[in-house]
């Protein structure tokens, strides 16, 4: 499979949906332990936020996309100046507020502290304002991918509404929200989800511990009216169904560094075999590999095209009856 192929087959404009953007700070100290004072060794800082990774992820194929949704004033030159020093097209409402900084501290290779800020409480106008920019960014043949959580102060139902909007106009929506947000927004019916196991708890009210709970939980998604679905399972990878067959995906990593935005790189890798029209098992190992190779290098939805093709080749692709 070579990647750069995918591009011709896809004829899509692709939008992807970020209301809480924040920044990425990633700091590497050695020997981590909380109470105590470290020097970083090296440090990071990335634009962020579900969507946004989505779109950084869509480069690693030469796919444009435009990057939208609300951007705080507080920090958004700064936010707006590394979108453009990576090449990612953007188009966001400006807001209230200041963006919010997400710290990931890595210690060694293999363990991570995550930090996370809430972000500015927005007024509901500021989601009226969205609406209008995102009716003008879509037509007919445009995708949407709605990405991550909720600013402080919107209602559960808004990625409901927000689906329901895009739908109407005709787009396919893709959905990766958690908690109240999914169990609400499932309802519109989006075209493709892919929560992780403790998402599909929030969404069906039980953990699917084993192949007959994901076998069920699959069933009930489609029998809402759902046509891709992808869930994740960490370290055993993935799992997809379009409703006539189920698979599933996993392979081994060696050298993870990073395990920030792997769902991202998968929904990019789903995005792009869906659209591009590969068969089940190939779309399916295509997301795998996106996730797996987002782990080998530092920042959200950042992977080497090589290492996509690599790995794709590795990916262990199995039936699920």
């Amino acid at each position: 499979m070579m990647i750069e192929a995918l591009k011709e087959k896809l004829k899509h404009r692709i939008i992807t949906v970020t209301l809480c953007p924040n920044f990425d700070r990633t700091l590497w100290v050695k020997n981590f332990e909380a109470g105590a004072t470290f020097l970083a060794t090296s440090s990071d800082t990335m634009a962020a936020g579900k969507g946004v990774n989505v779109s950084r992820a869509l480069i690693n194929f030469n796919i444009d996309s435009i990057a939208t949704g609300l951007l705080p004033r507080g920090g958004a030159s700064d936010y707006i100046r590394l979108l453009e020093k990576e090449g990612i097209n953007h188009n966001f409402q400006l807001t209230s507020g200041k963006v919010r900084i997400n710290t990931t501290i890595i210690s060694g290779m293999t363990i991570e502290t995550h930090i996370r800020e809430r972000g500015s409480r927005l007024a509901v106008s500021a989601l009226t304002a969205f609406k209008k920019k995102m009716l003008k960014l879509i037509n007919k043949n445009t995708i949407v991918v709605f990405s991550g959580r909720l600013p402080e102060g919107f209602p559960d139902t808004t990625y409901f509404d927000l689906v329901t909007e895009v739908k109407k106009q005709d787009c396919l929506a893709f959905l990766d929200v958690s908690g109240a947000s999914l169990q609400k927004a499932l309802a519109a019916k989006p075209f493709y989800i892919k929560p992780n196991l403790y998402e599909v708890q929030d969404a069906l009210g039980y953990f699917p511990a084993k192949d007959a709970d994901l076998i069920r939980a699959v069933g009930e998604f489609h029998n809402i009216g759902i046509q891709h679905i992808v869930i994740s399972r960490g370290k055993d990878g993935i799992l997809y169904s379009d409703g006539e067959e189920m698979l599933a995906a996993k392979m081994q990593i060696s050298r993870s560094i990073n395990t920030v935005g792997s769902g991202d790189a998968t929904v990019a890798g789903s995005v792009v075999g869906i659209l591009s029209g590969l068969d089940n098992r190939k779309k399916t190992a295509l997301a795998c590999a996106c996730g797996a190779a987002n782990t080998l290098l530092s920042g959200a939805g950042r992977f080497q095209p090589s290492d996509v093709t690599r790995l794709f080749k590795r990916v262990e692709v199995s039936p699920v009856s």
